[in-house]
């Protein structure tokens, strides 16, 4: 039977988590907190390849922390699917293939398109507000990304997530709006496999000007057609370079 910590996290009968403290104090919360963002830093950013065992030996060295607060972490990590902790074998991280990219952008689509038509439909001006301000904040730094992705993207990624979350901000569903935060950290690391091999012939800025002026122009079938291709296009560059399988 599985029970749940004080800060949220939930603990199963695998060994795994057997020394985990029930209780961390504030401190011990805080350092949970810390190792757990950078656990998810390295491992979203390819560090911490995919696949691959997460030794417990090996990260209390990297990390500088003990065994129960990096099984704590880990476990937010589980939580997020980030981790994978099996009985007897430990934790990995969760390995990438296309097949888990096609699953993750088609509940994406399925999700975002619906709640950007209801956003376009039901914004009123403090929504196109916000559509305007993100897309302000958006311009200042994608051009210069798409030219210099890999030591950019760290200051593209927020942004872009910033934009995302905008256009669907007048969608009145609390859970679908949690559900895409969800499905949109999931998505990182293949964002950034994608943002080193764009197709030529794609501007990844271009989609977001024409999602944010169809938007604006309450187009709600343009829009969410746009939207359907802007995150589809990314599984057509894998595809061309091999990336996954």
């Amino acid at each position: 039977m599985n029970a749940r910590t004080s800060n949220g996290v939930t603990m199963g009968g695998d060994p795994a988590f057997a020394d985990v403290p029930p209780m961390p104090n504030a401190s011990g919360r805080s350092l949970i907190e810390a190792t757990f963002q950078r656990l998810r830093a390295d491992i979203v950013e390819g560090r911490l390849a995919a696949g691959s065992r997460l030794a417990i030996e090996d990260l209390k060295s990297r990390y500088e922390v003990s065994g129960g607060t990096l099984r704590e972490a880990l476990s937010l990590l589980v939580a997020d699917n980030l981790v994978q902790a099996q009985a007897q074998r430990g934790f990995h991280v969760t390995p990438m293939s296309l097949d888990d990219m096609r699953d993750l952008a088609a509940t994406r689509v399925a999700l975002e398109c619906e709640a950007l038509r209801q956003s376009v439909l039901n914004g009123d001006a403090e929504w196109e507000a916000r559509v305007v301000s993100a897309f302000h904040r958006l311009s200042l730094i994608e051009e210069r990304t798409m030219r210099d992705p890999v030591h950019l993207f760290n200051q593209w990624e927020p942004v872009n997530r910033d934009f995302h979350e905008a256009l669907i901000s007048a969608c009145p569903s609390v859970w679908t709006r949690r559900f895409l935060s969800v499905l949109y950290v999931q998505m990182e690391r293949y964002r950034r496999l994608t943002s080193r091999h764009n197709q030529p012939a794609r501007n990844v800025h271009e989609e977001h000007q024409a999602l944010r002026d169809s938007a604006l122009a309450r187009d709600a079938e343009r829009c969410t057609a746009l939207l359907r291709g802007h995150i589809e296009s990314s599984i057509s560059v894998v595809r061309q370079f091999g990336l996954l399988r």
